[in-house]
């Protein structure tokens, strides 16, 4: 009888198992169909768009806290150091290294699976990220603050968009031809282009600089290099899908 009840019990976890599996493969599916084919932040879809003045959310506390137990601690000291050098500029105590860390876990996720550290995406950043010259990261800020009217305090956030965009990349190294041909079309844009592309497109919590580079890496908007400003804020303007021209 102990061997049947054995066998009867071990049956019912496996049904269990299989039914719990199937639950999450379905949230996994449903969260695929929501974030395929909709345009996203260069660095993927933030835990929280963080807006200035809001409350923070115990939910969103508690995501960056295992995404941050999750990275190797040297791992993101490495960012940290590597993100002082890129934009020139120190952070003087903890509470600014530790918020550098915050902004990495939110924005980068494209280094994480779900909120698990993902090694070798990371890696893959990292090492575009110690390509990156200074000066380059130096005219995105000034061209990111022109183009918003407003001056930025934390200039991490510039990289933090860029490394992750392969446009802007020749296999693992930084292009400075490249950079130079999306600095081009960036200095076409309005401040209002990108509020648009925030009202009408972006769904996931993008910042304002997001957005700029979200519009700059769509060529059926820059004929001969030239921003076709009239067919973006029809097609944007409209809802009409840009990435997809339906």
């Amino acid at each position: 009888m102990l061997v049947v009840a054995l066998i009867v019990s071990q049956v019912i976890m496996v049904r269990q198992l299989a039914i719990a599996r199937a639950e999450l493969d379905a949230v996994r599916q449903a969260y695929k169909e929501i974030i395929d084919g909709k345009i996203q932040p260069p660095g993927g879809v933030p835990l929280s768009a963080l807006e200035p003045g809001t409350k923070i959310a115990v939910g969103f506390l508690r995501k960056v806290a295992q995404r941050l137990e999750s990275a190797p601690q040297a791992d993101l000291d490495k960012w940290v150091v590597e993100l002082e050098r890129i934009t020139d500029k120190k952070f003087d105590t903890d509470v600014e290294r530790q918020g550098c860390r915050t902004d990495f876990v939110n924005r980068m996720s494209v280094a994480f699976d779900g909120l698990n550290w993902k090694a070798e995406n990371a890696n893959k950043l990292f090492q575009r990220a110690k390509t990156m010259p200074t000066f380059e990261a130096k005219s995105w800020l000034e061209a990111f603050e022109t183009l918003l009217k407003t001056k930025s305090e934390n200039a991490h956030l510039v990289p933090l968009v860029l490394i992750p965009v392969d446009a802007l990349h020749s296999g693992e190294k930084y292009s400075v031809e490249s950079g130079n041909k999306y600095l081009a079309r960036m200095k076409q844009l309005t401040a209002d282009d990108v509020v648009l592309w925030d009202d009408k497109v972006d769904e996931f919590g993008g910042t304002k600089l997001d957005a700029a580079v979200n519009i700059i890496l769509l060529d059926d908007y820059f004929d001969n290099e030239k921003f076709q400003r009239d067919k973006f804020m029809s097609d944007v303007g409209g809802k009409r899908d840009p990435n997809n021209g339906n």
